[in-house]
């Protein structure tokens, strides 16, 4: 009896993984496109840092295009977002994660715009950003900024993305640095600057400071010839690169599109003064 429920297990096991194998990575024959299930590895993957056995990402493809919950993951192993798709576009709510497993950014897509609540942390858990976004991709209400040590950068309210009443900044270390009063329409009526009156916040664990990265792909034809200041680069299906203020060779102020190995929006770099300082929100470009 036994042997018996040996040999029946083996043919189960040997029965099961045959079907996984012939039902997930799917190209459909008529059209050479993706379909159905898909697990990337490191072995499929142009992304660098992952063993060839290693999981990358995994979902659902309909003619190449990635359609339902998307699940990527972090050479360590750990889930790096959650993402759902409609026709190769995120929509609906999506978490990404840090590499030690904390929350990163949390949202919802609707038409390629961000909707409703979004919250953004810091890698300790601490909140970096909190606001609310609008039908239209605008802010709306109360929006506001924090430090890596939980003390408030930046405190306002905004209507349709535009600054109304009064805009409060403040320095690490909790003082008051500067207030602001729009009229309406977001034209500034006031500003009035503050000097720090406690001690400066000194971190203890600083991050290594990350310069802007050397300028990628081309100008367009009205600025194709910019080093210095505001432009745009494309990459060569026309997707945008970086979107900012260069500083010669480097982008200075602005955004750095990276790319999956489907041509498909990963995530965005931001830099401030020549120096990251975050991820930025995944689909288009807030309005505030």
């Amino acid at each position: 009896m036994r042997i018996l429920l040996f040999f029946v297990s083996c043919f189960f096991l040997a029965s099961n993984s045959y079907t996984q194998s012939d039902t997930i990575n799917q190209i459909n024959p008529d059209n050479g496109r993706k379909t159905g299930y898909w697990i990337i590895k490191g072995s499929m993957s142009k992304i660098k840092g992952y063993d060839a056995n290693a999981k990358v990402e995994e979902g659902i493809y309909k003619n190449s295009r990635k359609n339902g919950l998307w699940k990527k993951f972090w050479p360590n192993g750990a889930i790096k977002s959650e993402i759902i798709y409609k026709n190769g576009r995120s929509t609906g709510s999506y978490t990404t994660y840090f590499n030690n497993g904390q929350t990163e950014e949390k949202g919802t897509m609707k038409n390629g715009l961000l909707v409703g609540n979004f919250e953004l942390y810091w890698a300790n858990g601490e909140a970096r950003q909190l606001k609310t976004f609008n039908e239209l991709g605008a802010t709306e209400g109360r929006v506001q900024y924090f430090y890596e040590n939980g003390n408030t950068e930046l405190d306002f309210t905004t209507i349709n993305g535009k600054e109304t009443g009064q805009s409060t900044w403040y320095f690490e270390n909790g003082d008051k640095k500067r207030e602001v009063t729009y009229n309406e329409g977001g034209i500034v009526a006031e500003s009035v600057d503050f000097e720090r009156t406690n001690a400066a916040f000194i971190d203890p664990d600083p991050a290594p400071v990350q310069k802007g990265p050397k300028i990628q792909g081309s100008f367009n034809s009205a600025n194709s010839n910019l080093v210095d200041n505001y432009g745009k680069t494309y990459d060569d299906n026309k997707n945008i690169l970086m979107d900012g203020e260069f500083k010669g060779d480097r982008l200075f102020n602005g955004r750095h599109y990276i790319y999956d190995e489907f041509g498909l929006l990963d995530h965005i770099k931001e830099y401030r003064d020549g120096i990251f300082v975050g991820k930025g929100i995944i689909g288009k470009k807030e309005k505030m």
